[in-house]
C-alpha cells in the first residue's frame, strides 16, 4: 500500500453508537426513528455521538424491516424537457418535508419503459410514486397500486377519484386560450403542430384550438390543420418545417400553435433556417412557459402551466396518502393555465 493512501476503517453502527452516548440501542434507533419518544437530554446525547463518530444509518435496513424505503420515484415523459425541471422541483421540495428522497425515471413517451420503471419501484419497495402516464392506459399504475404501492397521476385529469389521487391542469382551457389570442390577432388559419394524439394533452389542447374557432363563428375542420409528430421535443418540432409550409406561400398556415414549448423552439429553428421570419411570416405559439421561452428571440407566446405548484400539489396528495392510508381520500386538483405573449405572435397582415 502506498504512503498516501488512507486504512479503511470498519463502518460505525447503532452499537458503537450507543456504547459511545452510553444508552441503549434501541435509544439510538427511537432517536432515527420517533425521537419525540426520547428525552431531549438523551437525544441531545445520541446526536453528539452520531456526529462524533460519523455516523451513517443503514436506510436499506430500515426498509427491509419496514417494508417500505424512505424514497418516492417521479416517472416523467421526457426528463430531458425542461418543463419537468419545475415539476421535479416541487414534488422534491414537498417531499423533503417528509424526509423522503426523490428518484427521477425517464419513460421517454414509450409504455415499455414506464412498465420497466414502475417494476423498479414496486421490486425497490418506494414509498410512492408520482407518475405521468404515456397514455390513457392506466393498467401499469392500476398494478403498482395492487403491489401496496401509492401513486399520484400527474398531468392527467381523467383519473378517477375512485383510482386514485390527480393533479394536472385545464388543458382544454389552455387551448381555448391559445386560440382565441390568435384569433384576436386575426388569424383564421391555424396549424396545430401535436405529439401523438394518444396523450391526453395533446388532445385536450387540439380540442380547446377547435373550440376557440367554433365560439367565433367559423369552421374548425377548414380553419384548423393538424401535423402530427412521434415525439415532444424540437428534433421533431424542426423536421415539421416541411409539413407546416404544404402548399406553398397561398396554403400555409399564419399560425402555428404547438403542443408544447419544445415543438416551438425547433420549428423556430427550421423556420430561420428557410430564411422565414417570426412573427412577419408566420406567428408561432408555444405551450407551458418554460425557461427558455423568454431567452430565445423573438421571445415565445406560450400558454403557462404553474410547474412548480403542479410538482408540489402531487407530493402533498402522495404524502397524505402515505401518512394516513387509512382515512385518506382520493382527490383531483386542477390547476388554470394562463396566456403569456411575448414576440412570436402578431397581427396576421393579408396581401
Amino acid at each position: 500500500m502506498s504512503s498516501s493512501a488512507r486504512p479503511s476503517h470498519p463502518k460505525v453502527g447503532i452499537t458503537e453508537v450507543a456504547r459511545h452516548a452510553g444508552v441503549s440501542p434501541g435509544t439510538v434507533s427511537n432517536v432515527l426513528n420517533r425521537p419525540e419518544r426520547v428525552a431531549s437530554a438523551t437525544r441531545r446525547r445520541v446526536e453528539a455521538a452520531i456526529a462524533e463518530l460519523d455516523y451513517v444509518r443503514n436506510s436499506s435496513g430500515s426498509s427491509l424491516r419496514s417494508g417500505r424505503s424512505s424514497s418516492v420515484g417521479l416517472l416523467v415523459l421526457d426528463v430531458t424537457n425542461p418543463f419537468f425541471t419545475g415539476v421535479s422541483r416541487g414534488v422534491e421540495d414537498e417531499a423533503a418535508t417528509q424526509g423522503l428522497a426523490v428518484v427521477l425515471l425517464n419513460s421517454a413517451e414509450a409504455r415499455d419503459r414506464q412498465r420497466r420503471n414502475i417494476r423498479l419501484l414496486a421490486e425497490q419497495r418506494a414509498a410512492g410514486a408520482v407518475v405521468m402516464p404515456v397514455d390513457d392506459d392506466l393498467s401499469d399504475l392500476l398494478w403498482l397500486r395492487r403491489q401496496g404501492t401509492a401513486w399520484v397521476a400527474l398531468d392527467r385529469g381523467d383519473v378517477g377519484e375512485d383510482v386514485g389521487c390527480s393533479v394536472s391542469v385545464d388543458n382544454l382551457a389552455g387551448g381555448l386560450i391559445a386560440g382565441r389570442h390568435l384569433i384576436g390577432l386575426g388569424h383564421e388559419q391555424v396549424t396545430f403542430l401535436a405529439g401523438p394524439f394518444s396523450i391526453e394533452q395533446v388532445r385536450q389542447r387540439h380540442e380547446g384550438l377547435r373550440t376557440a374557432f367554433e365560439e367565433a363563428g367559423m369552421d374548425p375542420e377548414e380553419a384548423v390543420r393538424v401535423v402530427e409528430r412521434p415525439l415532444l421535443n424540437p428534433e421533431q418540432g424542426e423536421q415539421a418545417v416541411d409539413a407546416v409550409l404544404a402548399g406553398g406561400p397561398r396554403q400555409r398556415p399564419s399560425a402555428v400553435l404547438c403542443a408544447n414549448d419544445q415543438l416551438a423552439l425547433g420549428l423556430m429553428k427550421g423556420l430561420g433556417r428557410r430564411g422565414l421570419r417570426v412573427p412577419d411570416d408566420l406567428s408561432v405559439m408555444g405551450y407551458d412557459d418554460v425557461d427558455f421561452a423568454d431567452l430565445i428571440h423573438p421571445g415565445l407566446t406560450t400558454v403557462a402551466q404553474p410547474k412548480y405548484r403542479l410538482g408540489r400539489a402531487a407530493m402533498r396528495l402522495l404524502n397524505s396518502e402515505l401518512d394516513h392510508p387509512e382515512h385518506h381520500v382520493h382527490e383531483r386538483i386542477l390547476f388554470t393555465p394562463e396566456l403569456v405573449v411575448r414576440g412570436s405572435t402578431a397581427v396576421h397582415r393579408t396581401g
